[in-house]
């Protein structure tokens, strides 16, 4: 796994506010995969690797499995513990469907962007008509692909409905929330498709205190 792929899973997503924080160690990140972690747990018997770089400490594995497809599962930890759990793998057509759809199981799409835009599809839920909120979704969507470059994120509530954008459903939401963040990124040579887990109100408070 390339380090500029395992750079790209640190950020994708990152561009959002968080809510509320607060939350503590215990709550699954991403299936078995516990915020909280100590490093010590994922050694190279376990069948981790060190995929650290100059900013985050990570553990790699190749050949998770996900929605049938196999990803390299990058994790990563802030004070040696486990912070976030990245999924990376090369993009094919039927990939991103089939994220979607297990996403779409407990969560629900809030904003799409790339490096110059974004839309928040929260405000877009709200105040948009279903015509024009498919029309604008697949505009931005478009371009954003032909861009090289998307992200989708998507929030653990059961409907964006009543509220006012991203910021405002972030600041409503339970102290230990997930976020999943799906980032398609294409270079000279691959397209790869990135899954990020985090807990953003966790995460940010733990910001807010370093400084």
């Amino acid at each position: 796994m390339s380090k500029k792929l395992i750079a790209l899973a640190l950020s994708t997503g990152l561009g959002l506010l968080a809510g509320i924080p607060s939350a503590s160690a215990g709550v699954s990140l991403f299936k078995d995969y516990t915020y909280g972690t100590p490093i010590d747990k994922y050694t190279r018997s376990a069948g981790y690797y060190d995929c650290s770089n100059t900013e985050q400490k990570g553990r790699c594995t190749d050949n998770f499995n996900f929605v049938g497809e196999k990803f390299t599962a990058v994790l990563y930890f802030r004070e040696d513990k486990l912070d976030t759990v990245a999924l990376i793998a090369p993009y094919k057509q039927s990939l991103y469907p089939k994220v979607s759809a297990a996403l779409d199981k407990s969560f629900n799409i809030i904003s799409m962007e790339n490096e110059k835009s974004f839309l928040d599809m929260v405000t877009l839920r709200n105040t948009a008509t279903q015509e024009d909120y498919v029309k604008q979704f697949v505009a931005f969507e478009g371009a954003a692909l032909k861009a090289g470059d998307l992200t989708y994120t998507y929030l653990e509530v059961p409907d964006t409905v009543g509220y006012a954008d991203v910021d405002a459903i972030m600041r409503a939401s339970q102290e230990d929330v997930r976020r999943a963040a799906v980032r398609l990124v294409r270079d000279t040579e691959s397209t790869s498709l990135i899954v990020r887990f985090e807990l953003p109100n966790v995460s940010h408070k733990h910001a807010d205190e370093s400084f």
